[in-house]
This record gives C-alpha cells, sequence and structure tokens, in this order.
C-alpha cells in the first residue's frame, strides 16, 4: 500500500477524531455533574487521549506527514531528543496504550458496582481512587513504550544529524523485549479484560432473572413495595447501559489494536517485515480506534445521544427561541398558553 494513500487514510481518521473528541469534551464540559463517578472520567480521559493521538497522526513524522518532513536539529543533544521522541513515534504509540489500560481501569469499575456493589458506593467517588485510577493508564503507557526511545539514536553523517533504529544483536534480549512489550501493552490487559467482562456478563443474568419476576408482580404489589421494586429496577437498567457503554469500548480498543501490536511484536522476532501492505492496513485499523468512541457513546446510550443533538442544535434552537421571544414581544400570550 502506497504511502500516499496511508497518509491519506489516517488524515481522514485523525480528523473525523478531533471533531468527534472535541464533542465528547464539550458534552462532559456541559454536564460537569458526571465527572463525579469514575467510569464518566475514564470516558472523558479516552477523549482526551483520542485527540492528543490525532493531533499526532496530523503533525508527527511518519503518519500524515512523511518521515523527514523535519529537519533534524543541528545540535547532538536536541537531534538526540528530536529522534527519541518525535521520529521514533513513540508518542501516538504510548497514547495507545494508555487507552489499552484506560479501558482496563474502566473494566474494573464496572466489575466493581456489577459484583461489589457495597464496596463500590464506597470508593466510586473517591477523588484519590478517581485521580489514581485516571494517572495509572498514562504512566504505563509512557512507561511501556519507553522501548522506542531507547532504541534510536542520532548519527552525524556529512555533517548532518540523522536518525535510525538501534539493532539488537542479542537473540535473547530481542526476544524478551519483544514479548514483554507484547504481553504488558496488550495481551495482558486485554485478558484481564475478557475475563472481567464475561464475569460481569453471568453477574448481570443472574441478577436479571430474580428481577424480572418481581417487576411482574408489581401490579399486585403494595404502594410502598412498588416504589423500591421499581428503583432496583431501574439501577440495573442503568448499570447494564453503563457496562454496555464500557465494554463496547474496551472491545474496539482491542480489536483495533491487537493485530497491529501482535504484528509488530512479530517483527521484533525477525518474522515478518515492516512497510508491508499488510502492515499498513493494520496501522490504519489500529488508529481508526481513535474515532469510533463518539459514534459509540451515541449509538448505544440514549442520554448521550441526546446530549450530542442538543450540542450540535445548539445555534440552531438559539435562533429559534430568540424568534419566539420577539413573537411574544409583539403577540403576548395568555397565562394558559405560556403553560402550554
Amino acid at each position: 500500500m502506497a504511502q500516499a494513500v496511508v497518509a491519506v487514510f489516517l488524515a481522514i481518521i485523525a480528523i473525523i477524531a478531533l471533531l468527534g473528541n472535541f464533542l465528547v469534551v464539550i458534552l462532559f464540559i456541559k454536564n460537569r455533574h458526571w465527572l463525579k463517578k469514575a467510569h464518566t472520567c475514564l470516558l472523558l480521559a479516552l477523549a482526551i487521549q483520542d485527540i492528543l493521538t490525532a493531533i499526532g497522526l496530523l503533525v508527527l513524522p511518519g503518519f500524515v506527514q512523511s518521515a523527514d518532513v523535519y529537519d533534524t536539529p543541528a545540535d547532538s543533544t536536541l537531534s538526540q531528543l528530536y529522534c527519541s521522541v518525535v521520529w521514533s513515534r513513540y508518542i501516538p504509540f504510548a497514547l495507545a496504550i494508555a487507552s489499552v489500560y484506560t479501558c482496563l481501569m474502566l473494566t474494573i469499575d464496572r466489575w466493581s458496582a456489577a459484583l461489589r456493589p457495597m464496596s463500590y458506593r464506597r470508593f466510586s467517588n473517591s477523588i484519590k481512587v478517581i485521580a489514581a485510577m485516571l494517572i495509572f493508564p498514562w504512566i504505563a503507557g509512557f512507561g511501556l513504550e519507553i522501548s522506542a526511545i531507547l532504541n534510536v539514536r542520532s548519527n552525524e553523517v556529512n555533517g548532518t544529524y540523522v536518525c535510525s533504529w538501534i539493532i539488537t544483536e542479542s537473540e535473547l534480549k530481542k526476544t524478551t523485549i519483544a514479548l514483554v512489550t507484547f504481553f504488558g501493552m496488550i495481551l495482558v490487559p486485554a485478558i484481564l479484560i475478557i475475563i472481567a467482562y464475561a464475569m460481569i456478563v453471568i453477574k448481570l443474568r443472574q441478577s436479571s432473572t430474580k428481577i424480572r419476576p418481581v417487576v411482574g408482580d408489581l401490579n399486585r404489589a403494595q404502594n410502598s413495595g412498588r416504589g423500591q421494586h421499581t428503583k432496583k429496577s431501574e439501577s440495573f437498567t442503568h448499570l447494564k447501559r453503563l457496562t454496555r457503554v464500557a465494554c463496547a469500548a474496551s472491545a474496539i480498543v482491542i480489536v483495533c489494536w491487537l493485530p497491529d501490536q501482535l504484528y509488530y511484536c512479530l517483527f521484533q522476532l525477525d518474522l515478518v517485515e515492516m512497510g508491508t501492505p499488510l502492515h499498513d492496513a493494520l496501522v490504519i485499523l489500529a488508529f481508526t480506534n481513535t474515532m469510533l468512541n463518539p459514534f459509540l457513546y451515541s449509538f448505544s446510550n440514549k442520554q448521550y445521544r441526546e446530549e450530542f443533538k442538543a450540542i450540535l442544535c445548539c445555534k440552531f434552537r438559539s435562533q429559534v427561541v430568540q424568534t419566539q421571544v420577539e413573537e411574544t414581544i409583539d403577540h403576548p400570550l395568555d397565562e394558559r398558553s405560556i403553560e402550554i
């Protein structure tokens, strides 16, 4: 696949991701009371990570821009810093790993809500717990991707500094790094996420069978009992809805990033080559993840969908309201009409 084609796909993905995730950020800013819960803070963190990734795709070399779009600094220290942080594509892939671990934190939050509800009520609003769940993915992402920085060097060639990869001679070291990074970056979090959601599904099905007959008997229940059971049913429905969104977001991250990370692991083991059409396709698939979450929130959650519509139609609605106010001034309504 030609690099120009890959660049076009990545540019489209980045632009859609920027627009969609900025909309998500506006949504959470508009509804700040949502951010009192860990799961909504984590969804906001995912949106911010996707925005930063999209910006990286547009401005960093090797994605939308060509690998040599920027001149390497003439200073030896600055050139090494440029090669390690910018040329190596460290930041976008570190953000990708941070997204995986953010989904893991989101899974832990949903697992606790479903299987440990009493404990969850105690820590779900804790600022310290929420802060830890938000910070840990960033540490994991930028820490696990550190090998990209360590395996790049700046060489002086004919008075100009050039970035290049350091080739590891030791097969044992190469294999160890490949497996540790693959397991740490994607495989272990993915397995934990799958196990946790399997446990959640089993628990929700068990709870559903317990609630269903109770809901069916509401017409024969006393008024006080009816209210209690209805509240329990609504709480269960709310839990299922939030869990469905979190599960879908986690599944998207795994499906998009696992193939690319597996391919990179095989490359480190000298089993495949970089730059092949398959590799380019997997890179496009991986970064497609950055633009999908806003669509996911809109399609899977009615409340988010209505809020998105409210934001998008805000300008139009404000114009309509202004027109209605002017008409009201010109043609005052009676009290009954206003109430209606």
